[in-house]
C-alpha cells in the first residue's frame, strides 16, 4: 500500500482540533450527542448511567430512542420496559413504547401508551405532546389528524414558544402541502423574529421545492442571526449537494463539503459522525474528499472498522486498485460479525481483486478472474436488490471512463432480467465493451458488444442502443455488419423522430453521422437514397463540404 499520506491543511486542522482528547466521550452531553446522531458517544455514557442510576427511567428511555433510530425495535422495547420499572421519570417510557407500536402498525395500542405518557406531565411540558405529534407525522401510515390534536395540546400548554406553532407547518409539509407549510412557517417567523427555527423551516420548504438558491439564502440568514447554530451548517451541506446534482455541476458541491465539514467539526468526534461524513461523500461521489477523510482519521481512529471499507471504496474509485484490494480484504478480516458485510462489499472485493490480477499486457489472470466473478455473483444472488446499486455504480464507472470495470458491473447487474434497469444495463454493457475495444479483454469483444446491444434493443428499443450498435457494425466492417449498420442508423433516426428529439441541438452531430453513414452505404446501391441522406446532412450543417460534394457528384 502507498505509505505516503497527503493531507489538506483544512482537514488536518479539523481532525486535530476535534481530537484533543483520546477519549472523545469525555465531557460530552448525552442529549446533544443524540441530537446529532452520535449514538456511539451517547450509548457509552448511558450504559454507565443505567448501572449507576438503575431507578432513573429517563436513561432507559434515551437508550430506547437510540435503538429506534438504529432500527432495533426489539432492543428499544426492552429498554422502555426496563424504564417503566424505574422510580423516577418512568412514564416517559410509555412514549417510547407508543412510538414502537406505531412503527409496527398497532395504532390503538400506541394511542393507549401515548395517553399514559401524558397523564403525569409536569406543568409546561409541551415537548411530550410534540413528540407524539411527530411520531404520528412520520409513522409508516401517517395520522395527520392525531398529529394535529397532539399539536393543539402542546399549544394549550405553551403558545409562547415557536416549536408548537412550527409543528402545525410540519403537518402540512409532510402532506406535501408546501404552500400552506410555507405560510405557517412565515407566520411563525413574524411571531418570533429572533428565533432561527422558523427560518430553518422556511429554508427546508424551499429546498423541497428545488428552490435551492432561496433555501441557501434563508440558511445564510440563520448564520447571520446566530453563527453558533450548528444545525444550519449541516443543512447547507446537504442543500449544496442537492443543488449540485440538480444542476449537474460538481463545482457547487465544494460549498456543501466545506459546510458539512464545519458542521462535523462543531459537533465533535464520533465514530457515527465519521460514518455519516463518509456516507455523504459516497452519495455525492466526492471520492477525493473521502480519501482525505479516511486517511486523516487514521491518526485518531483505529477502532472504526468501517474505515477500511470506506478506504477501499475511495481507492477503487480513484483508480488505486491494489490499495483498494488490501483495504477491503482487511475489512473482511477484522469484521467479526460477518452478517454485517453487505453484498456491495463483496462486489468491491471482487472488482478490486479483478483489477489487481491484471497481467502486464492488460489481460486477466484466469484463476483470479474466475474467483472474482464468483465473489461478485454471490453478492448479486444474496441480494437481488443490489441491482440498483450495481446500475448506479456502473454508470459512475462508465462516466469516469473506467469502461472495463463498468462492463463487469453491468454484466452482473444484467443477470436479473426482471430488473427495471435491465435494458440500460445491457446497453451500457455493450457500450462499455465497445469503448474498451482498443485494448480488448476478449478476442471477440466487438461481437460480444453487438450481442448485448441486440438484447437491449430486442427488449426495448432505445435510440442510444441503436446508435452504438450502428458504430459497432461499422467497425466489424463485413457485408452483413454494414447492412445491419444501415438498419441501426435508420432505427436511431426513426426513434429519435418519434420521441420528438430530432430537432434538439444535442443530437445534431449524431444525426449528421447517421445520415452520412447511410449515404455512404447507399452510394453504389441506391444513389437516390444516398443523395437524400446527404441533403439531410446539409439541412443540419450547410457548411458540410463532404455532403455537398456527394450531392453535386450525383447530379
Amino acid at each position: 500500500m502507498n505509505k505516503k499520506i497527503t493531507l489538506s491543511l483544512a482537514l488536518l486542522s479539523f481532525v486535530f482540533s476535534a481530537s484533543a482528547q483520546n477519549n472523545y466521550t469525555v465531557g460530552r452531553d448525552i442529549d446533544t450527542a443524540m441530537k446529532y446522531g452520535q449514538y456511539d458517544v451517547a450509548k457509552k455514557e448511558l450504559y454507565k448511567l443505567v448501572k449507576s442510576q438503575p431507578t432513573q427511567g429517563k436513561n432507559y428511555y434515551r437508550l430506547g430512542l437510540i435503538h429506534i433510530n438504529e432500527k432495533n425495535n426489539d432492543s428499544a422495547n426492552y429498554y422502555f420496559k426496563l424504564g417503566l420499572k424505574g422510580h423516577r421519570d418512568a412514564d416517559i417510557n410509555n412514549l417510547g413504547l407508543g412510538k414502537v407500536l406505531l412503527l409496527e402498525g398497532k395504532d390503538k395500542e400506541a394511542k393507549s401508551k401515548f395517553n399514559a405518557a401524558t397523564l403525569t406531565l409536569s406543568p409546561g411540558d409541551f415537548q411530550t405532546h410534540l413528540d407524539i405529534a411527530q411520531a404520528y407525522i412520520h409513522a409508516p401510515k401517517p395520522d395527520y389528524e392525531a398529529a394535529y390534536l397532539a399539536t393543539g395540546a402542546a399549544l394549550i400548554v405553551n403558545k409562547d414558544t415557536p416549536e408548537p406553532h412550527l409543528t402545525r407547518g410540519d403537518i402540512y409539509f409532510a402532506e406535501k402541502q408546501f404552500v400552506d407549510a410555507r405560510r405557517v412557517y412565515y407566520e411563525v417567523s413574524k411571531m418570533f423574529p429572533n428565533s432561527v427555527l422558523p427560518k430553518m423551516k422556511l429554508a427546508d420548504v424551499f429546498r423541497a421545492g428545488n428552490e435551492f438558491e432561496d433555501a441557501i439564502k434563508m440558511y445564510n440568514e440563520v448564520v447571520a442571526l446566530d453563527s453558533t447554530y450548528v444545525d444550519v451548517y449541516k443543512q447547507l451541506g446537504l442543500t449544496y449537494a442537492d443543488y449540485a446534482r440538480f444542476k449537474d455541476d460538481k463545482t457547487i458541491l465544494q460549498n456543501g463539503v466545506s459546510n458539512y465539514f464545519k458542521y462535523h467539526g462543531l459537533i465533535g468526534e464520533s465514530m457515527d459522525s465519521d460514518n455519516e461524513l463518509a456516507a455523504y461523500f459516497i452519495k455525492n461521489k466526492d471520492y477525493k474528499a473521502l480519501s482525505d477523510l479516511v486517511r486523516t482519521k487514521w491518526f485518531t481512529r483505529g477502532d472504526n472498522f468501517l474505515m477500511y471499507r470506506y478506504r477501499a471504496i475511495a481507492d477503487f474509485q480513484n483508480g488505486q486498485f491494489l490499495d483498494a484490494k488490501e483495504s477491503i480484504n482487511k475489512y473482511f478480516d477484522v469484521q467479526d460479525k460477518k452478517e454485517q458485510i453487505l453484498p456491495i462489499d463483496y462486489l468491491y472485493k471482487g472488482l478490486s481483486e479483478l483489477e489487481a490480477s491484471r497481467n502486464q499486457d492488460g489481460t486477466f489472470n484466469e484463476g483470479v478472474y474466475k474467483k472474482s466473478i464468483e465473489e461478485m455473483s454471490k453478492a448479486v444472488k444474496d441480494n437481488p436488490k443490489l441491482g440498483v446499486a450495481l446500475h448506479d455504480l456502473g454508470v459512475d464507472l462508465f462516466k469516469d471512463e473506467h469502461y472495463e470495470q463498468a462492463y463487469f458491473v453491468f454484466d452482473l447487474a444484467s443477470k436479473d432480467e426482471k430488473s427495471p434497469y435491465y435494458v440500460y444495463d445491457m446497453y451500457y454493457k455493450g457500450n462499455a465493451l465497445y469503448m474498451a475495444s482498443d485494448k480488448p479483454m476478449f478476442n471477440d469483444q466487438l461481437q460480444k458488444a453487438k450481442e448485448n446491444l441486440d438484447s437491449s434493443i430486442k427488449k426495448t428499443p432505445t435510440f442510444e442502443a441503436y446508435l452504438i450498435s450502428a458504430r459497432i457494425n461499422r467497425n466489424l466492417n463485413t457485408p452483413t455488419s454494414l447492412a445491419n449498420m444501415e438498419k441501426d442508423y435508420e432505427g436511431f433516426v426513426d426513434l429519435l423522430t418519434q420521441k420528438g428529439f430530432a430537432n434538439e441541438p444535442v443530437f445534431k452531430d449524431a444525426l449528421i453521422e447517421a445520415y452520412t453513414m447511410i449515404g455512404n452505404f447507399n452510394q453504389t446501391k441506391n444513389k437516390a437514397k444516398a443523395t437524400s441522406n446527404f441533403q439531410k446532412v446539409l439541412q443540419l450543417d450547410s457548411s458540410n463540404e463532404y455532403a455537398r460534394k456527394q450531392v453535386q457528384n450525383a447530379k
